[in-house]
């Protein structure tokens, strides 16, 4: 009889237990870097966030842009981030700076119907300019960033990543390779306009596929809130 109290508590006590748990902005609030580390404001300690990046926002990527596929990962793969990649420099036209002004919007309603899923999950979410070649067009880059951080720059929830993988093509490096002062050149005018509205972590990407994340620590962006990426590929 023991044993089957003790089974039918622990049962309980599982279930009870999420109900009262912080969600991880409730927990850190708004991320900020400090001393060489991302760490909550509200408690001032290294996080780790771990989830999913939604594929570009078109070629059938939009399908899942919607709050079902937010909740699911919360509730089914616990996730703590999600990353809305608003596809950007499209060969063909049919992205973020198609001259449809249509195709335009579209593209940010799907990237702020991720957002509000993520803010009403409690859960983190990056604001990704998912581009190869986002200097070849700053100007469009500072309208997009205006606009979301004027509507999302107070959330705790959001991260801003600038640019995504700056790549081989459209640089002043050697084979049109983008350099880091390609990257910090764009960043020095894409920042300023977040900053009007947000003081909120931003992700800066680096040379070569953001590979080259050495080039940024060597010469780092004269912003105090400033993370640099570096992607690995395996195989």
């Amino acid at each position: 009889m023991r044993l089957a109290t003790t089974t039918v508590l622990s049962v309980i006590l599982m279930s009870v237990f999420p109900l009262f748990a912080l969600s991880p902005v409730a927990t850190h609030g708004t991320l900020k870097v400090s001393q060489g580390k991302i760490v909550g404001n509200k408690d001032n300690k290294p996080v780790q966030l771990a989830g999913m990046s939604l594929f570009w926002s078109l070629w059938e990527g939009e399908k899942f842009y919607n709050k079902k596929v937010v909740n699911w990962l919360v509730q089914d793969w616990n996730i703590t981030v999600i990353r809305a990649a608003l596809g950007v420099g499209v060969a063909g036209g049919g992205g973020y700076d198609s001259d449809n002004i249509n195709t335009s919007n579209a593209h940010v309603n799907r990237v702020k119907t991720i957002v509000d899923a993520a803010i009403a999950n409690g859960i983190y979410v990056i604001v990704d300019y998912h581009a190869h070649n986002a200097n070849t067009n700053i100007s469009k880059a500072k309208e997009f960033f205006s606009h979301m951080a004027q509507e999302y720059g107070s959330s705790p929830n959001v991260i801003w990543e600038i640019w995504n993988e700056p790549d081989l093509e459209k640089g002043s490096g050697p084979g049109g390779m983008d350099t880091w002062s390609d990257i910090r050149n764009y960043a020095s005018e894409v920042i300023p306009v977040i900053r009007q509205h947000s003081d909120n972590l931003i992700v800066v990407g680096t040379p070569s596929w953001s590979q080259a994340v050495d080039s940024a620590a060597l010469n780092p962006i004269a912003d105090s809130n400033v993370a640099y990426t570096l992607h690995f590929y395996a195989g």
